[in-house]
């Protein structure tokens, strides 16, 4: 397998930061996305859009290994 860097959308509490808010956009990928494996969160920018008054959008930057790949 090999490694990838990825762009997306990711959502989590609008509260959280630091490793809370990282813990959590990695889990949200892992959910969308259950063939990738060992996901690892580079960068996540807030956006301005929010799913509910507690949970925000984020721009997320992760790496992570495709389990379908071979």
């Amino acid at each position: 397998m090999s490694w990838a860097r990825y762009e997306g959308k990711a959502l989590a509490g609008a509260t959280l930061t630091d490793s809370a808010l990282h813990a959590e956009l990695e889990d949200y990928v892992r959910v969308q996305h259950p063939h990738l494996t060992d996901v690892r969160l580079e960068r996540a920018t807030p956006t301005e859009e929010f799913d509910s008054p507690h949970r925000r959008w984020y721009v997320v930057t992760y790496l992570a290994e495709d389990g379908l790949a071979s």
